[in-house]
């Protein structure tokens, strides 16, 4: 994607951004015209002294200079201040497209993604944003304009020596163009070191205490300082190229402006110019190339927007695999719903084994159902299908009898309350997490869900109760706590639909048994499905399903299994032998 393509794609997805550009031309050309006609009145203070007039004479050009350099300070400053608002307008914007596409991709996506990755093309790479969109593409309509509005008045002056001092200044600005395509390469090298050693470093530090478990921090040290080295060499290549363009617009204006003076002066000793006109001759042709340098400034300061941009909209025209259904789903108001899995087959990838092969589960409305099985077997892929992460590879699921992949997503997980064995706090306030759920929830409401989880009682002991701020993650919690804030979020949700994903795997003994009470209290009048490693909570269930790669071997209540002597049987016997 060239500058002049991704300047394009800017403007198209940010609204309201070309008006503010095009202000920001009218400033940088209005400042140009302040140094024009400094450029005009020294010219013509200075012809008046070599013609031999008083000084008094001067005096008014003088003025008139006074005022224009104290009009040039209030508009680079309103120019200064305008850029700003522009970038960050532009940034801003950008940042919410990527947020609310990333939201669309969903968990499919960001699965398959390092997070080092996306966070280094959300906040480095939307960044790298700011100098092309503030200065760059402004400077570079207002150095067209300002140079060939100058050039004009020249030739006006003198025909040959203004049409020398055109060509100089197209040569100029059109060489960003030429200069784009030599840096594409070490660019697109540059910007993909670059994320590489961001997703290295982010996955150093966040497996910190296993490298230092494993002695390998020094391994690790060493391999991060040779991909490290290898970046420096792609920033040592990509700025060389850069430093040649750089050397090349500063030939071509010093070529110009001596081209500039040595004609103007046979041109003066000839006859052909007075002496008045080749003074305005080379101040104005100074001016002229003025803006050329801070175009070549600004292109220096946003060369690295290329390859960020290219990530950005690879990242935004990419389509989302799970789509929202065409129908609404029929409300439930406080009935449970049926749930139902039909002929599921589901492959992570194409090639993989297949994680569920040919699923069938019926859940009648109110039914607690627990799946059970070894690690792989495909219980938390149920979750993930029930939830509309992935869509099968063959087969349907229902709720209430509505195949869910034809209904809106956000109605059919408001129908879904979910409890994860990986709970997930954000940093924020224990109310903050807990209105996740459902944000107009009354406090009586939250405290009566934290008391039902067992959470009320260590909440009302933290310095700040509710209000107490948990941390990243919530590391600020022991793991049974954050498993009991979990808990309390999904009975918030009053949910018709309950998912219990290894609830209990984080709390102890002690507080396994609360919870699985205030549990069984609260999955009645809800369709309830269990997912559980500790065979000890489901025994209760209606019925248990028991699960072998990916397709259902036994399906009963916990004694008829027992009794059966079968795989049921045998996970019972391995948990109680290894406790």
């Amino acid at each position: 994607m060239t500058m002049r393509q991704l300047s394009a794609r800017l403007l198209a997805i940010t609204p309201g951004s070309a008006p503010r550009l095009a202000g920001l031309v009218a400033l940088l050309l209005a400042i140009t015209g302040t140094h024009v006609g400094q450029g005009i009145l020294v010219a013509r203070a200075l012809g008046r002294i070599i013609q031999g007039g008083e000084i008094a004479s001067i005096l008014p050009p003088v003025g008139l200079i006074a005022l224009l350099q104290v009009a040039r300070f209030g508009l680079t400053t309103w120019r200064e201040s305008a850029a700003i608002e522009l970038a960050g307008e532009v940034k801003a914007q950008v940042r919410q497209l990527i947020t609310m596409r990333l939201f669309e991709l969903g968990l499919g996506f960001t699965q398959r993604t390092r997070t080092g990755t996306l966070q280094s093309t959300i906040v480095d790479g939307v960044e790298t944003l700011d100098p092309l969109v503030a200065r760059f593409l402004p400077q570079a309509f207002a150095t067209a304009l300002g140079a060939a509005g100058v050039a004009t008045y020249l030739i006006v002056l003198d025909p040959v020596v203004g049409l020398v001092v055109l060509v100089c200044a197209a040569v100029a600005p059109a060489l960003p163009l030429v200069s784009g395509r030599l840096t594409e390469e070490p660019m697109t090298a540059w910007f993909a070191g670059y994320r590489g050693l961001y997703a290295e470093m982010l996955d150093a530090i966040q497996g910190m205490a296993t490298l230092k478990a494993f002695n390998a921090s020094g391994r690790r040290g060493r391999e991060l300082d040779a991909q490290a080295r290898r970046f420096c060499r792609d920033s040592v290549r990509l700025n060389g190229v850069v430093i040649l363009y750089v050397a090349v617009v500063a030939l071509v204006v010093g070529v110009g402006s001596a081209v500039v003076a040595g004609l103007g002066a046979v041109r003066l000793a000839n006859g052909e110019l007075t002496a008045v006109q080749l003074l305005t001759i080379l101040i104005l042709s100074g001016e002229c190339f003025r803006p050329l340098h801070s175009l070549e400034k600004a292109y220096h300061a946003s060369y690295r927007s290329g390859p960020a941009g290219r990530e950005i909209f690879a990242l935004l025209d990419t389509q989302p695999e799970i789509t929202d259904g065409p129908c609404e789903l029929s409300p439930s108001g406080a009935h449970p719903l049926a749930v139902a899995f039909e002929d599921v087959t589901f492959r992570y990838r194409p090639g993989d084994a297949a994680a569920l092969d040919g699923f069938r589960l019926d859940i009648a409305p109110g039914e607690r159902v627990a799946l059970v099985g070894r690690s792989g077997a495909g219980k938390t892929t149920t979750v993930s299908l029930l939830l509309r992460f992935f869509d099968p590879s063959r087969g349907r699921i229902t709720i209430g009898g509505q195949d869910i992949a034809t209904v809106p997503l956000d109605q059919l997980r408001a129908r879904i309350a979910l409890v994860s064995q990986d709970t997930y706090l954000f940093h924020g306030t224990l109310r903050h997490n807990l209105l996740l759920a459902r944000p107009d929830a009354s406090e009586e409401e939250i405290v009566a869900a934290a008391q039902a989880a067992r959470a009320h009682e260590f909440i009302a002991a933290l310095p700040r109760g509710y209000d107490t701020v948990v941390g990243e993650r919530g590391l600020k919690l022991s793991g049974g706590q954050r498993q009991r804030i979990a808990i309390a979020r999904a009975l918030l949700s009053k949910a018709p639909i309950l998912v219990l994903d290894e609830a209990t795997s984080s709390v102890d003994a002690a507080s396994e048994a609360a919870i699985q009470r205030a549990v069984d209290t609260l999955t009645t009048g809800r369709t309830t499905l269990v997912i559980a490693h500790r065979l000890s909570t489901v025994r209760g269930a209606d019925r248990i399903v028991v699960l072998d790669a990916g397709r259902v071997v036994e399906v009963g209540p916990h004694a008829a299994l027992l009794a059966e002597r079968g795989a049921y049987a045998d996970l019972v016997a391995a948990q109680e032998g290894s406790t």
